[in-house]
């Protein structure tokens, strides 16, 4: 199984909708976490109808796990799962809720950032039942990065949008993003566009679409915001989202196979 970590340059290109997309369509068991160390928006942002009724819990999530294995020596999947939280509307979804204020980045520090990323490693190699891992992990700045967990990544997707001002804020984040992954693991996520659009950034930035996802703003709203989400399985976007999360998956699948058949994660908390 694989780890796949999506960021973005400072603007604002659908990273998270199109985490939150993959996630609502992914077709096995998946860890979906909320990386962002300047804060998490997918418990507020797609999953804010539950969040709002007390269904999901933001203090459970990246900080629990940083705070409970700050004396941890040896990073296993099982002392993940106590800090996941089922996603209702994506029922093979656990999620890591992220931070809910970006001074919480400093508690974690570069230690709590590592034992995460050796968590995920552990949970898409678990014997007893492998599971994806789906990081959000927010924008590629000049100060707080998870690089542990982007280091950790079978394949970090840079999200951006072919305009202008996208593509400007995405070449300081290609940049650094190549000091430290190996191209082979590198790609784009080209959100908002169409297959001319995929070509032109592929063009200008000179790294490969390994997926993109069509303009609907509708659509991605709802798990951009939580908006209505009924009918969106016959939206173009939402099949867009399953083709693209079957085919993330079995390339991971491809690269590391499973030891064992896939098993619902047990343990996540409600």
């Amino acid at each position: 199984m694989a780890v796949i970590a999506i960021v973005s340059g400072k603007s604002a290109p659908g990273a998270s909708t199109t985490a939150a997309a993959l996630a609502y369509a992914w077709p096995v068991p998946l860890v979906l976490a909320d990386c962002d160390p300047h804060g998490g928006d997918l418990a507020t942002g797609w999953l804010s109808p539950w969040w709002l009724s007390g269904r999901l819990h933001t203090e459970l999530g990246v900080l629990s796990f940083a705070t409970a294995t700050r004396h941890t020596t040896t990073i296993t999947a099982d002392l993940l799962t106590a800090h996941l939280q089922t996603v209702p509307p994506a029922p093979r979804a656990r999620l890591l809720a992220g931070l809910a204020d970006p001074a919480q980045a400093a508690a974690l520090g570069d230690g709590g950032w590592q034992r995460l990323a050796e968590a995920f490693t552990a949970v898409s190699t678990n014997p007893g039942g492998a599971v994806d891992v789906l990081a959000d992990c927010g924008r590629i700045t000049d100060t707080t990065v998870p690089w542990p967990v982007l280091k950790a990544a079978d394949l970090v997707l840079l999200a951006v949008r072919p305009v202008p001002r996208h593509l400007h804020s995405a070449q300081p984040a290609l940049t650094a993003l190549r000091e430290r992954i190996p191209a082979d693991r590198l790609g784009l996520a080209v959100c908002g566009t169409s297959q001319r659009g995929v070509r032109e950034v592929q063009r200008l930035l000179g790294v490969p679409a390994r997926l993109s996802m069509p303009e609907d703003a509708i659509t991605a709203r709802v798990f951009s915001d939580g908006a209505d989400r009924r009918r969106i399985e016959r939206t173009v976007f939402a099949r867009v989202a399953q083709r693209t999360a079957l085919r993330l998956h079995t390339a991971g699948l491809l690269a590391h196979p499973a030891p064992a058949a896939l098993t619902t994660m047990k343990g996540a908390s409600r």
